[in-house]
């Protein structure tokens, strides 16, 4: 009896452990079609405007006095840096800001918590963490800005435009990725990357690897990008207790010393599963490897004064901010041209401030 019973128990585990692989397995799999070229759904004009207008609802939840960003709203620097592009830089990929090996372009860093309540944004938290570049005279005329968006999971939570509008939508998350008894119609491979997304603070911002998540082109190639430090982490660790750990930290390395991060390209291979179309697909390294093709030095320089924390601000940083050989490419990036619009003339209208016009700089390093 007791045999029996073992054996129903056993097969009955080993039944749930198979159920749990063809799961897992299927959930993995992507439908995805690999294009080179972008696909445009014919309702997309639609789906563009209702997520323009969940993203300034998602502004107007959290609005106070103040209305801060419908994303990364808590921004803990904007820092001064140069972006060289390095001299030994692969011809093939010599478009673009990256056309002249070893040329020097300045630009300001802006590194970011993801959540969109500013009031809540508590650096100890589980959170996204983002860092976006404006890179400044790209162009003969000197006005075009060359912008890249990035945050610290190298893939997206939704697939397309229509499930990211139903994920915003939906007050109870959970429900979303895990909507209904049928366990091949849950959402476990976009849960997965919230969970990766949501993750445990780097000690600080320049510790931690930003991925663009969605496509660009680089010239003719479609690609991706990444940024990783290249910095030699602090000996002794401070407090991280502090809700602003992540600005205070920062404050203590650029006080002292200079840091760097290398910019990454991977490009595209068409013969494998990279689609441009959905995000929430991984670009396997194993399939194409990230390639260097510059460095990105903050030097030495004192960024926490309330000068420069306003500017920071009011600054917009958004893909689109772009020359053609960096066009984003892909819905999600797509619907970004308006949504990002949208929400700067919103907060900037409620504030009453602009984005700042003079933009140059000098670099004076601390005392």
């Amino acid at each position: 009896m007791i045999f029996k019973l073992l054996k129903k128990m056993v097969l009955s585990l080993v039944g749930l452990f198979l159920l749990l692989v063809i799961l897992l397995y299927f959930h993995n799999q992507s439908h995805a079609p690999v294009t080179t070229e972008e696909v445009i759904p014919t309702d997309e004009s639609q789906q563009i405007q209702r997520a323009a207008d969940n993203f300034v609802n998602i502004i107007k939840a959290t609005q106070t006095s103040y209305a801060a960003r419908g994303a990364h709203a808590k921004g803990h620097a904007c820092v001064k840096a140069y972006f060289d592009i390095n001299k030994d830089i692969d011809p093939q990929l010599q478009y673009g800001i990256f056309k002249t090996p070893g040329k020097q372009f300045k630009s300001w860093i802006r590194f970011s918590n993801g959540s969109s309540n500013m009031a809540k944004s508590d650096d100890r938290n589980k959170d996204s963490r983002g860092m976006a570049i404006k890179i400044l005279n790209v162009s003969p005329n000197k006005v075009q800005t060359q912008e890249f968006l990035a945050h610290n999971s190298p893939a997206f939570f939704s697939t397309d435009l229509k499930d990211y509008n139903q994920l915003v939508e939906r007050e109870d998350k959970t429900k979303y990725f895990l909507s209904g008894y049928n366990p091949f119609k849950w959402r476990l491979r976009e849960l997965s990357h919230v969970n990766d997304t949501l993750s445990s603070p780097p000690y600080s911002p320049v510790w931690d690897d930003y991925f663009s998540n969605t496509a660009y082109k680089l010239g003719p190639h479609n690609i991706k990008f990444m940024m990783r430090s290249c910095s030699q982490p602090l000996q002794a660790k401070k407090n991280t207790t502090d809700p602003d750990f992540l600005r205070n930290t920062l404050v203590d390395e650029l006080n002292s010393d200079s840091a760097c991060m290398q910019f990454f390209v991977q490009l595209q291979d068409a013969s494998k599963l990279m689609p441009i179309e959905d995000p929430s697909v991984l670009w396997k390294e194993t399939d194409s490897p990230f390639i260097s093709v510059a460095k990105i030095t903050i030097p030495a320089q004192k960024f926490d004064t309330p000068e420069q924390q306003q500017f920071c601000e009011n600054l917009s940083f958004s893909p689109w901010n772009t020359i053609e050989a960096h066009r984003p490419i892909g819905a999600l990036n797509r619907v970004r041209k308006l949504v990002y619009q949208a929400s700067s003339n919103f907060r900037h209208n409620i504030n009453k401030t602009k984005p700042p016009q003079n933009i140059e700089f000098t670099i004076i390093p601390p005392p």
